[in-house]
This record gives C-alpha cells, structure tokens and sequence, in this order.
C-alpha cells in the first residue's frame, strides 16, 4: 500500500528524515507515513542523559539514603545509597566521584545520578565493575538467541564486568563482540584517566556526534530509507552506514523536507491537547508533573452494531494511538487511562494486548498494570529526559502554566474598589486626571457611562488605555 503525501508517493514503511537549519539538524522518523519519534540537535545537546562527570559530594542525607552532587548544572545531582559504588559510608562531603546522568532534572529537581557508569556501543552496552546486571533486549525474543548470548558473554567478559546486548546483536559473532567490547573498555579506561586530571565539577565524557547517537539508537531493520536536504549530512551518512549491518536506501531530496512530509503540521497535532481519532472518536491529554490523565470518547463514531461494539471499536483505535503519543510527545512516569466502559472482560483484555503489543516499537519501557476497580487503566512509561513539549514551549509568565486567568469581571470588581479608595489620596494630592491601563478585555467593563459616573464620584478627568499586558492585573497613574 502507497500513501500520497503532498506531491511525494509515500511506501507503508519506516523512514528516517535528516534536515539541516542553519547548523542544527533535525531528525524525524516516519512509521506508516505517522511522525513516530522527532529530534532537534540543540534540544538534545541540552540533556544530560549518558554524559559522565568527576563531581563532589555537596552533602549526605540519611533520612533520604541520598548524596546532593554538585556536578557543574547549577543544580546539585540525586545520588541515591543505591547507586553508589560500595558501601554508602565509604563517601563524605567533599569527596570526588564519577558518576553518570542516568535521569535528566525538571524544574524544580537536580539530575539522577548513578556511580554505575555504562557506555553505549553499537552492539552492547558495557557496564564496567558489576557482575551480575547481564541483559538482553526484550525485542529479542527467541530463548534459543537469548542462551547463545548469555553463552557468548561468559566467553569474553573478564571477572567484575557485565553488559547489555542491544536489539542490533541478534546473531553478532563472538569476535565481532569482543571487537566492540575491547573499544568499549578502551574508552572507559581513558575517562578513568581523564578524570584523574581534572578539577571537580566537571564533564568527563558525552557523546560528540549527534547525528551519530541518533543512528545508533533508532536505525533498525524496519528502517527502509534515509532522506536528506543537506549534501554534507549525504556525505555523512554514506560513510556512516557502512558501519552498520543494516543497509537502508540513502537518499538526497532537495527543499525542506521537513515540509514535503508534512513534519510541520504533524509537530502542531501533537501539541494539541484534543486527538481526533480517524474513526471519529477522540482521546483528550493532561499532564501534570505527578501523572498525566487520558480520556477517551467516541464522539462521533457510529461503527458498530450496539453501544458495547462502538466502545471496543473506538477503544482498540484509541490504544494504539496512545502508545503512539506517549512515544511521540515523551512523556512517562504514571499514566491513567479512562476507556469507554466495556462490560465484556475479553474486549478489556484486547485493547491491554493492543497497548503492549504496540509499545514493543517504544525504546522506553512501558509496563501495563491493569485496569482498577473503577474501570481506569494503569500504565507506567519510563522516561529519563524531559517531555518534548517542555522543550519546545516556555511557560506561560502570566497564567504559570495553568491556562487560566481570573475573570475579568473579578478585576473590574477590584479595580473598581481600589479607585473609590484613593478619593481622600486624589484630593489631598490635588490630582486632577487619571490615567488607567487595563487589558483589552475590560472593555465591555469600562464603557464610557461607567468612567463618566466615576468621573463625578472622584471629581477627575479619567483616561482608559486598554493596553496592559496582564490580564490578571492593571496600573493607575495620577496626572496633576
């Protein structure tokens, strides 16, 4: 099946978008012609994910079983006695330790730190002075692969040394293995040393090449084609895919690409608070910072022959679009999910098949806990950098975040009450004109038979600006 988008024939497949603005690149990547997952280099250059420091301990707290970490941030890194190496009491204020960003920080908190350093390859992920966190990706699902892996690790790992063997490993030979393990440990014996050399806080190691990690960390089998509009990123990623098992098409379009597949009107979707649903239902979005809350409604979905086939029906669709907006938008920790009520129990347990089934394409874990005793749907995605949309918007100066402001019939009220108290000011002052700005949206309030009666009540001339920029407040100026 071929979808037309725009003037470009689309293939029902995988495909990786490379666009270069100015000097940053931007990276989309397209399932079924659907925005899957998008990066913006300056956005990823700013998480601290992965990246390793040389930090000093700031202060112990028992009561938290936690280290406060100064790493250089501003904010003091979160180190729990869990994550240290060792015995916790072995550490006190002042020492200097290496420790690596396993969870980027919010507003309001530090980083995650953790003293168990790994570092990524192609293949595994090696995680030096541990022995026992062997582990296998779950979209590796034979037990005959899964034992020869666990086999090959015995063979080439050394005593105190464990690691990971990515997605990409499926059928990796021992030499090629011990090929990229041998890099690994190279490039962890030099941090070691590099942290010898340098003054605490400071970063020890990060990834150099954006486009690189991108490649590394999302190109798989299912990818078909890379596009670029830029020729040195062409360049770039011809020489790059030779290093890969994997051997998509590369292609150079020019224009920006970003547009002729639509990246722009997809990124203004996902923002939305309100989904529309291709069969007509909708699913609505709110996050907090403790949980994020989905609601789903059928809205103008007719399909089906009973009210309980219409809520499987719109159900099924909506599941896959969620998995699809938690990936897409990043967004993790406690999610709840308020189906349409479905009485039959093997209905509930489809669209739970559905949501797990379809999450096995999300880099993030993502466990189902079940539905409650109130028929809401219990998940928990693991994320460990920040939601697309804090990166992209800045919070509102005005209404905080929230999407409110007060009435403006509250403010009137107010404004109205502080006038009438400055009478005994306004004449003690001998102020003879007043000068008052408001946001526009007093003008229903402010008609010229209101200012006219408080005209007569202070016995001044009164100016109205509708011109604030606050609509939660306002400003008089006395003129004598």
């Amino acid at each position: 099946m071929r979808t037309k988008v725009g003037n470009q024939v689309m293939d029902e497949e995988k495909i990786m978008l490379v666009s270069k603005a100015l000097e940053e690149i931007r990276i989309a990547i397209l399932e079924n012609s659907r925005l899957s997952e998008v990066f913006f280099e300056d956005f990823e250059t700013d998480r601290n994910i992965g990246k390793v420091f040389v930090g000093i301990i700031e202060n112990k707290v028992p009561s938290l079983e936690a280290f406060f970490v100064n790493i250089g941030l501003g904010k003091n890194g979160f180190l729990r006695y869990k994550d240290a190496s060792g015995d916790p009491n072995n550490y006190k204020k002042g020492d200097k330790i290496l420790v690596q960003v396993k969870k980027d920080g919010g507003i309001r908190k530090g980083p995650q730190l953790s003293m168990n350093v790994s570092i990524p390859g192609k293949y595994l992920v090696y995680i030096p002075n541990s022995s026992d966190n062997l582990g296998i990706s779950r979209r590796i699902t034979q037990e005959k692969e899964r034992q020869r892996l666990r086999n090959l690790a015995k063979k080439i790992l050394n005593e105190n040394e464990s690691l990971i063997f990515r997605t990409n490993s499926y059928g990796i030979e021992e030499q090629e293995a011990l090929k990229e393990l041998q890099e690994l440990r190279e490039k962890y014996n030099q941090i070691k040393e590099k942290m010898g050399n340098l003054k605490a806080p400071n970063i020890v190691y990060q990834e150099s090449d954006f486009l690189g990690y991108i490649l590394r960390e999302r190109l798989d089998s299912q990818t078909k084609k890379v596009i670029t509009d830029d020729k040195k990123s062409f360049k770039k990623l011809k020489k790059s895919l030779k290093d890969f098992d994997l051997n998509p098409r590369i292609e150079f379009e020019k224009g920006d690409i970003f547009k002729i597949y639509r990246i722009y009107d997809q990124l203004n979707e996902i923002f939305d608070k309100k989904i529309e649903l291709n069969g007509g239902g909708t699913i609505t979005i709110d996050s907090t910072e403790a949980l994020t809350a989905i609601d789903v409604d059928s809205a103008g979905n007719l399909e089906g022959k009973n009210v309980e086939e219409t809520s499987y029906i719109t159900n099924i669709e909506a599941a896959k679009e969620i998995v699809r907006q938690l990936k897409l938008r990043n967004i993790g920790g406690m999610i709840v999910v308020d189906f349409i009520d479905m009485k039959d129990s093997s209905h509930r347990k489809e669209v739970i098949d559905v949501i797990r089934e379809e999450s096995k394409k999300d880099k993030s874990r993502v466990k189902v806990l079940g539905f409650t005793n109130m028929g809401l749907l219990e998940l928990i995605r693991k994320r460990t950098t920040q939601p697309l949309d804090t990166n992209v918007f800045s919070r509102c100066p005005v209404c905080h975040g929230t999407g409110k402001i007060i009435a403006p019939s509250l403010i009137y009220g107010r404004l109205v009450k502080e006038i009438q108290s400055l009478i005994k000011e306004i004449k003690k002052e001998k102020v003879k004109n007043l000068e008052l700005n408001v946001y526009h949206n007093l003008s229903g309030y402010l008609t010229t038979s209101v200012i006219n009666e408080l005209e007569k009540e202070l016995k001044v001339q009164i100016e109205v600006n509708f011109n604030w920029q606050n609509p939660n407040s306002y400003n008089i100026k006395y003129k004598k």
